[in-house]
């Protein structure tokens, strides 16, 4: 094993770690991948599990090879990579135990939320990706140091992958006509449904919203000013 040389360990943290990147509210349909999703939705699972292989590679020899200072921040945000991606898996048998593990210990919250499925699709790609530009401009050097540049190189390709397969589904999902049975959720990120449920609340039109459609009726009602009034005095 080699040791990597710190040269500059700190410049490493402020641009990763003081980063804060919104991520657009995109909207999926709910419920399991229709069937042109399959295949893609399989081979996304096993990158999703040679992130996991590599990462914990990575993150073991990066410890041996004293380059834990270097990668500790992407070791994080791989992990954030790899918990979205189990969510989104979390009913498959071989990611389901992982996915328990996770839902009753450090992600109860988001379970309990109901937080899953194809909802994590967009947020895993979209962190995915980030993490593969940033170990690619901040992490090429130490690809030559063996074995830890063997699982960091790896990583990069399972991730890239994932993000490629990732897309495939997404792109998939929005060109579903409205009648497949799916319809997309608002914007907000939140409250997809499908089509046709009885406990739908009912739709409110536009214009009933509208100053003149709440305005009272001038036909009746109080009217200020249109008394016949009385004189002080009388």
């Amino acid at each position: 094993q080699v040791a990597i040389p710190l040269k500059h360990p700190s410049s490493f943290r402020p641009s990763v770690a003081g980063m804060v990147i919104p991520l657009p509210a995109i909207p999926v349909p709910d419920g399991p991948p229709p069937p042109e999703c399959q295949e893609d939705m399989k081979r996304l699972k096993w990158c999703i599990v040679a992130m996991i292989v590599f990462g914990l590679g990575r993150a073991i020899f990066a410890f041996l090879q004293n380059a834990i200072s270097l990668d500790l921040w992407a070791l994080v945000s791989l992990f954030i990579s790899i918990v979205m991606g189990t969510f989104i898996f979390k009913d498959d048998e071989h990611l389901q135990s992982f996915y328990n593990c996770l839902a009753t210990t450090i992600c109860s919250m988001c379970a309990e939320g109901r937080q899953g499925g194809l909802q994590c699709l967009v947020p895993f790609m979209m962190c995915t990706l980030i993490n593969v530009v940033f170990d690619l401009l901040m992490r090429y050097q130490l690809f030559g140091y063996a074995p830890y540049g063997i699982f960091l190189v790896g990583s990069l390709i399972a991730q890239s992958v994932a993000v490629f397969f990732s897309y495939r589904v997404f792109k998939t999902l929005r060109g579903q006509s409205p009648d497949s049975g799916f319809e997309m959720g608002n914007g907000g990120g939140g409250g997809y449904a499908r089509p046709g449920r009885a406990d739908a609340p009912p739709q409110a039109n536009f214009e009933d919203g509208r100053a003149e459609q709440t305005a009272p009726s001038r036909g009746g009602g109080f009217v200020p000013f249109a008394g016949q009034g009385n004189r002080l005095g009388s």
